[in-house]
């Protein structure tokens, strides 16, 4: 099976990186509606010139829905390019776009500070299907009941309006994890003018119907608004650290697989490497990536190994299909690789598998463009065979008791995607871990991010350079919890819960 080696996952344009940018001045704005205009027509048409030349999306016959929206997306962003007027019609135009294409590894990050955000004097979250309140400003009457149902907004259901306001400019629907985040991403206001905020919304108050009138203000200044917003999506990250809440119990946090954190990730697979004999004998390990978003696949290989030791890992079957990965061959993404090699050189050796492997990536890309392909294949040493299909490894874990003394939890809240993911093939494929708390995120195929600055200087693009053919993992596909959390994801509420749950089994 081929393995990941690199997954470098930029910030896309989730709601809470998009808070933290809006604290950072970036570029010079501009001045006027018609050159609000000027600059999303010219950062269409370079955006849409990236995708054709550096991604594989508009050449892969395989993947013909992304083909399809390579056309038609473009041509609902030029209808909304046209409409234009200032940073948000800018934003969302362009976001509308990218985000359509479903896959997690293409964003866009704005690296202007954003309008202020916006809400109504309450937070919301999912609660199963529903969108209940989660807290409100109780200085405001206007505002609903604490755990009012939202039973419609401006005449739809809450799953037609984030249908229609939400899902076409940021957010998957076919995550679960993302399906929680619109329940609260619902109530708070971006300013997007082709997907307004909700006006008029009827609540379910203890049985009682309201129609509420929104009225929407600045959010407050500070952190309150934020970190409520957090606990109602899908909580905070876990902590960098290995700690014993209770006897024969090691909680290890693992938030970021990202190379820029590579002095803390070694730090942690030092202290588990030196600890491993005494976490293993003990009741449970408790491995958590709340918060994980990916970042370097090799870090994930090496905590497994830490933990459970060379022999059970090399044991694992894997999922041995045949399987390639086809390169966009453009001199921008052989660039990019040629200048990976020192950093991974300085962090991993000049002599290690993952050095090789971008040195191998390079000249196979070198040597496409000297022959004119728009592809390079990679493959596995000794791999002739025919591709396989995509799909399904995820729902194929072994059963039976643990290989170690202790027991294993991996604790996800839903964004564990990409270098994360590829970590939980490792280890979900271990006899005994069980994943808890939420179902983890779901990768697409397009993969190995390069970011570059659209012309204007305001947006940031993700830009995966490879698509896989034959992963085990099909696009989106997620790994199901084995026992799911419902309550708030406070730290100290998940906490507890865990605890109870080691104890209770």
């Amino acid at each position: 099976m081929l393995r990941v080696l690199i997954a470098a996952v930029m910030a896309g344009a989730s709601l809470i990186s998009v808070a933290i940018a809006q604290e950072a001045q970036g570029p010079a704005l501009p001045a006027t509606p018609g050159a609000w205009r000027a600059a999303a027509e010219a950062d269409l048409e370079a955006l849409r010139t990236y995708l054709r030349e550096d991604t594989p999306i508009a050449l892969d016959a395989e993947n013909p829905s992304m083909q399809r929206w390579y056309e038609r997306g473009y041509r609902e962003a030029r209808g909304r390019v046209r409409r234009v007027n200032d940073q948000a019609g800018y934003y969302y135009a362009l976001l509308g776009y990218a985000n359509g294409f479903h896959d997690p590894h293409l964003s866009l990050g704005a690296q202007m500070r954003l309008a202020t955000a916006s809400w109504p004097g309450f937070v919301t979250t999912a609660d199963g299907d529903d969108v209940v309140v989660f807290s409100r400003d109780e200085d405001d009457p206007n505002t609903p009941a604490l755990g009012a149902l939202v039973i419609s907004c401006d005449g739809r259901s809450p799953a037609a309006f984030r249908a229609r306001n939400i899902y076409p400019f940021t957010l998957n629907p076919g995550l679960a994890g993302d399906r929680r985040r619109s329940a609260t991403r619902m109530f708070m206001d971006r300013h997007n003018p082709f997907g307004p905020a909700p006006r008029r919304c009827v609540f379910d108050e203890d049985g009682a119907r309201r129609t509420i009138t929104l009225t929407w203000r600045d959010v407050p200044d500070g952190n309150a608004y934020w970190d409520q917003y957090g606990l109602a999506s899908l909580g905070p990250g876990a902590a960098f650290d290995i700690t014993t809440p209770a006897a024969g119990v090691t909680w290890i946090g693992v938030p970021t697989l990202d190379n820029g954190a590579g002095e803390q990730l070694q730090a942690l697979i030092n202290e588990i490497t030196a600890q491993a004999p005494a976490i293993r004998a003990g009741r449970a390990v408790v491995i958590d990536v709340r918060g994980n978003g990916g970042g370097n696949s090799e870090w994930g290989v090496r905590i497994a190994r830490a933990l459970w030791g060379d022999d059970i890992i090399n044991s694992i079957p894997g999922d041995d299909r045949p399987g390639a990965v086809d390169w966009r061959a453009s001199p921008g993404n052989r660039d990019y690789v040629a200048e990976l090699v020192p950093e991974l050189a300085q962090q991993f050796g000049t002599d290690s598998d993952i050095v090789q492997w971008a040195h191998r990536a390079h000249d196979g890309i070198e040597a496409a463009i000297g022959r004119g392909d728009a592809f390079w294949r990679d493959r596995d040493p000794g791999e002739t065979g025919e591709i396989a299909a995509s799909g399904g490894y995820a729902q194929e874990r072994p059963t039976g008791p643990s290989l170690i003394p202790a027991r294993v939890y991996v604790l996800s809240n839903g964004t564990c995607a990409s270098a994360c993911l590829d970590m939980s093939d490792i280890i979900l494929h271990i006899s005994g871990v069980q994943l808890i708390g939420a179902d983890t995120n779901g990768d697409g195929l397009l993969m190995e991010i390069r970011s570059v600055t659209l012309p204007s200087g305001l947006v940031q693009l993700g830009l995966p350079m490879k698509v896989y053919r034959g992963r085990g993992r099909g696009s989106l596909e997620s790994y199901h919890t084995d026992v799911a959390y419902g309550g708030v994801w406070s730290d100290e509420a998940v906490r507890a819960w865990v605890m109870q749950l080691i104890e209770a089994q």
